[in-house]
């Protein structure tokens, strides 16, 4: 069992992987001088949604002042949590930081919607790419090359792969939004049962109300039948 540590938004694949592996998280800056190091290639933070440009650029800058600053005299173990995919979770269980990983760690290849943006965010910011490259030569890869080519590993290497991302891209957003306006019609049509159960109720109310008043009405005009007609006896017998 190990400890680790990242200042970037880890996916939840990874997570759960982790997990599995009975690896311990720890908050970054309460982070032990024995935990390891994860961090992201730009494809995959983007994935995560939660970081803007600066932020990622500024990730990966902390990542490296602490690989080789002044404050850190013995440089914590980095590990490419996209490498630490291709490995079950057994095996990173298994795995003691000491040690190389159990096999060496290949890169897979990215969706080509996420390669198609990374490749136009280090075409506007080629440091993103450097500083990426910087730490993955200084992590445990198990054997495995160093990922120094990673905008062409970007690039779009099958135009048709890229078309038919986008596509399913556009119908699963336009499927999304049938599902939203689906809930809101369901959401609606709740808040109509709900009033209509109300006011179905509170017509019941007053109609209760009625039918108790009606109820009294009837005895009263009964009790002033009986005495009316008593009234009359009474009146026979003096007249």
């Amino acid at each position: 069992m190990f400890g680790w540590a990242s200042p970037q938004p880890i996916p939840p694949r990874l997570e759960e992987l982790l997990e599995r592996a009975g690896a311990l998280r720890s908050e970054w800056f309460e982070r032990r001088g024995s935990d390891v190091v994860v961090f992201l290639p730009p494809h995959l933070l983007l994935s995560t949604g939660r970081l803007p440009h600066a932020a990622i650029l500024a990730s990966y800058r902390m990542l490296d002042g602490c690989s080789h600053g002044p404050d850190a005299p013995a440089p914590p173990l980095l590990l490419n949590g996209e490498r630490l995919l291709s490995l079950s979770a057994d095996e990173v269980a298994s795995w003691q930081p000491c040690q190389p990983l159990p096999r060496p760690c290949l890169l897979g290849s990215p969706p080509q919607l996420a390669a198609a943006l990374t490749a136009a965010l280090l075409g506007a910011d080629p440091h993103l790419a450097q500083a990426y490259q910087t730490l993955d030569a200084r992590s445990e890869r198990g054997g495995a090359a160093a990922d120094l080519h990673y905008r062409d590993r970007m690039g779009c290497h099958n135009p048709d792969e890229l078309v038919e991302s986008w596509n399913q891209h556009l119908e699963r957003s336009q499927a999304e939004h049938d599902l939203t306006l689906l809930r809101q019609q369901l959401l609606d049509l709740e808040r109509e049962c709900e009033r209509q159960f109300l006011t179905c109720r509170e017509a019941d109310r007053k109609l209760g109300w009625q039918r108790q008043v009606s109820q009294k009405t009837g005895a009263q005009l009964h009790r002033y039948g009986d005495l009316l007609q008593r009234l009359l006896v009474i009146q026979g017998r003096v007249l």
